[in-house]
């Protein structure tokens, strides 16, 4: 256990904007590249890249490929550049979603190490202690240090999960708003962003973010659409007793095929949706929509319904898709909160790992 008083950080949630950052972004998908392909893809200068590229290489997180230099004619050779393996682990952490909670380690290129799904506790502190004792186990015979830690959360101002954490692991903890990340995860997957990306979150509460190349906004909750109204409509029509306070999860009756009642108020619920999701496209001016989370998943039956009322209320252009499953959902809003210091100022992480360690 650390005593190192170490401050949470608010998530930065944009593309990488200084020369090092985004340098390492391109390099972090995977491929060989030569100095002369980050002048290509970032726009930088040839000095501005050669420098990031040094820095890169003095915090380990890339290295040059001397044995993989092919002569290409006269003049200085190419030396072709990669990803190093990870000099330290990130952890990202997710709760909140349907109820679970999701753990995953990931190296600095994003890839999973390890993860594991977190018990609830019978209380916020009592959760927290099972996260802690989580990741103390997938701790256990890690041969690198442990870098930061993200927690992407629906309520990032309640509690003191962020304390708790980094007085127990001492090291830089980031907690960001669930939507705000699922939102930089979509950011951080394309190139440029000709029109808004909308994220529409439906749990508990209906939650809206939208990113562009300047970033990532929020927008306030709207409760009218979430678990606890789906659970008044079934309780009014007399279908069942759950009140909602537990999410979606065993809020519809698993009866097959559904009572033609059942049906009928769902397809109406989907319709509200529809509408809601097509307002929000108009609204946002967005030509990316990704709709999210057990609100949406937990009523296949409703997607055509909810198609047939979207689909002409808006541009043909407009991409629009469901993330199918909580762990995908969970796995990218983690990845994203992990890895935002990272692509925030590659550099600082290894400086701040630096200064601990002398301590």
């Amino acid at each position: 256990m650390s005593g190192l008083a170490v401050s949470t950080h608010t998530p930065v949630f944009r593309r990488p904007t200084i020369p090092t950052a985004r340098c390492l972004h391109h390099m972090m998908r995977g491929r060989l590249l030569i100095r002369g392909d980050l002048v290509s893809a970032t726009g930088l200068s040839q000095p501005t890249v050669t420098r990031a590229v040094t820095s890169l290489i003095g915090a380990g997180l890339i290295r040059e490929r001397p044995d993989l230099v092919q002569a290409t004619g006269p003049g200085r050779p190419r030396i072709p550049l990669e990803m190093a393996p990870s000099p330290w682990v990130h952890i990202g952490i997710t709760t909140g979603i349907d109820g679970g909670t999701l753990l995953s380690f990931f190296d600095t290129r994003g890839r999973v190490l390890r993860e594991t799904a977190v018990c609830a506790g019978q209380d916020p502190e009592d959760t927290t202690e099972h996260l802690i004792a989580g990741i103390h186990r997938l701790l256990s015979g890690m041969t690198f240090p442990l870098a930061d830690i993200g927690v992407a959360t629906e309520s990032p101002e309640d509690g003191t999960l962020g304390e708790r954490l980094t007085a127990e692991f001492g090291v830089p903890v980031t907690i960001g708003e669930l939507t705000a990340a699922l939102a930089a995860a979509e950011l951080h997957t394309t190139e440029t962003t000709a029109d808004p990306i909308l994220i529409i979150h439906l749990d508990h509460g209906l939650t809206v973010a939208v990113a562009d190349d300047s970033g990532v906004r929020t927008h306030p909750v709207d409760y009218t659409l979430g678990a606890k109204a789906l659970a008044h409509r079934l309780a009014a029509a007399g279908i069942t007793t759950a009140d909602g306070s537990l999410g979606y999860k065993g809020l519809l009756p698993s009866t097959s095929p559904q009572p033609q009642e059942l049906r009928s108020l769902l397809d109406t619920r989907a319709h509200d949706l529809g509408k809601t999701v097509a307002r929000l496209t108009r609204d946002t001016g967005s030509g990316t929509v990704v709709l999210a989370g057990p609100g949406f998943t937990i009523d296949p039956g409703g997607y055509r319904e909810l198609a047939a009322t979207v689909n002409p209320s808006v541009n043909k252009n407009v991409a629009i898709r469901i993330i199918p499953d909580t762990v995908t959902l969970s796995r990218a809003a983690a990845r994203a909160v992990a890895l935002d210091r990272l692509l925030s100022d590659p550099t600082a992480v290894r400086t701040t790992l630096a200064s601990h360690a002398q301590r």
